[in-house]
């Protein structure tokens, strides 16, 4: 019962009619043994009252049972659904909590003073929250190959990179989906994630399936049609990758951080297949160690407010508060290694054929070495609570080291 999702409003109505000294009951077509343990989690209803084996107690049997028991229009009704319609007619006060708006229309119809108690959320704006679509600053990822190829001037392949681009972000978004319904109980209990459609229950269970599928057909159909057939496959490959993170492998200290990174190192490598371009090793090298320091950052986070919460450990992950102090030894360790790949790169004989000034690469290495470090500080300081990426998304001084991070690059060409 604690991990379900409660309407405030409707608690409060519920602690309003107690206050007043009327007497409330839950009444449901659940089993009683549900009724039962969720009366006795809130605390708040006189009495509780479910189906059993041989009478479930829904729709007209439930309008029989309160009709005998209180007579015609004597109780009031809070429901949800068109199962409650009956209900709602035999009662004298007939309140509704989100009703679709046939249900809503029906009841108005059926019982003029009906009211609705809880509006409906917008179901559009649940779908999009649910989708996700700031995560999709992650993908921006998949450019990156275009603009190391030095081809950004063919607009044919920037086509294809910008449909990429939205491919993925579809694919990656039904993946969300996907986790948000397996980690369904854990995200009930967790401070923020609690207030995500699905977990808040703005967004049902079928809703989100049927959400999650359509994401997935879109990015199908956008690599299929916009890029190219090899595309599709990498797709595929990123769903079985995500898929075997959400049910086996982020349950798995280090395994984890690992997967974490390489699914952002996939993004890169998407990029490549997108626009047929080859991927450097130097690009790859950096990549896994730059997101493995970024990975075990959201890991450190993570367990940093599981430690002040007093709790024992990361729920759902092998990580314990006493994992702390090696995080925070490889994590760093992991950034900066990145920053060495990067500093090796400058001075290989790949770069003379690309840049005329490629000490200018040299100021790129100092702002990595900044903007990690500071990201590390945050972390330890309690202060990082978004994931990493989309941290530096909104953080000003992530914006202006990416400024200074494409200045550089220019002064460098």
């Amino acid at each position: 019962p604690a991990t379900l999702p409660y309407r405030p409003e409707v608690l409060d109505a519920i602690s309003e009619a107690r206050a007043a000294g009327r007497r409330v009951l839950l009444v449901t077509a659940s089993d009683q043994g549900t009724a039962d343990r969720v009366a006795e989690h809130l605390g708040l209803f006189d009495e509780a009252i479910g189906s059993d084996g041989q009478n479930n107690l829904k729709a007209h049997r439930k309008a029989d049972y309160l009709g005998g028991r209180f007579g015609a229009g004597g109780f009031q009704y809070l429901g949800d659904s068109s199962a409650d319609l009956p209900v709602w007619k035999a009662a004298g006060e007939a309140s509704m909590v989100c009703p679709s708006p046939a249900t809503q229309r029906a009841a108005e119809q059926l019982v003029s003073s009906a009211t609705v108690l809880v509006p409906r959320p917008p179901k559009l704006e649940a779908a999009v929250r649910e989708l996700r679509p700031h995560q999709w600053a992650k993908n921006i990822l998949l450019f990156v190959p275009l603009y190391f190829s030095h081809q950004y001037n063919d607009m044919g392949l920037v086509f294809a990179a910008v449909m990429a681009f939205l491919s993925f972000s579809f694919c990656a978004s039904s993946i969300y989906v996907l986790n948000d319904l397996v980690d369904l109980p854990a995200d009930r209990q967790h401070r923020s994630k609690r207030n995500r459609p699905l977990a808040a229950g703005t967004l049902s269970i079928p809703e989100a399936v049927a959400l999650a599928l359509a994401s997935l057909g879109v990015a199908v159909a956008l690599a299929a049609i916009f890029v190219r057939p090899e595309f599709v496959l990498v797709l595929l490959g990123y769903v079985a990758l995500t898929t075997a993170y959400s049910f086996v492998l982020k349950q798995h200290m280090i395994v984890d951080v690992l997967t974490l990174a390489s699914l952002f190192t996939y993004r890169v490598v998407a990029g490549g297949v997108a626009v047929d371009v080859k991927l450097s090793p130097w690009l790859l090298a950096f990549s896994i160690f730059f997101f493995t320091s970024l990975a075990f950052v959201k890991r450190y986070s993570e367990l940093i407010q599981v430690k002040g919460d007093g709790g024992q450990s990361l729920k759902g992950r092998n990580y314990v508060p006493a994992d702390i102090p090696i995080i925070t030894s490889a994590g760093p360790a992991a950034g900066l290694l990145a920053v060495l790949v990067f500093a090796l790169y400058i001075n290989s004989p790949v770069v003379m054929g690309y840049y005329s000034a490629p000490e200018a690469l040299w100021g790129i290495c100092l702002i990595l070495v900044y903007w990690i470090i500071r990201i590390w500080f945050l972390a330890a300081r309690d202060q990082m609570h978004d994931d990493p990426v989309l941290f530096a998304v909104k953080d000003k001084m992530s914006l202006l080291a990416g400024v200074l991070v494409i200045v550089c690059l220019l002064a460098a060409r």
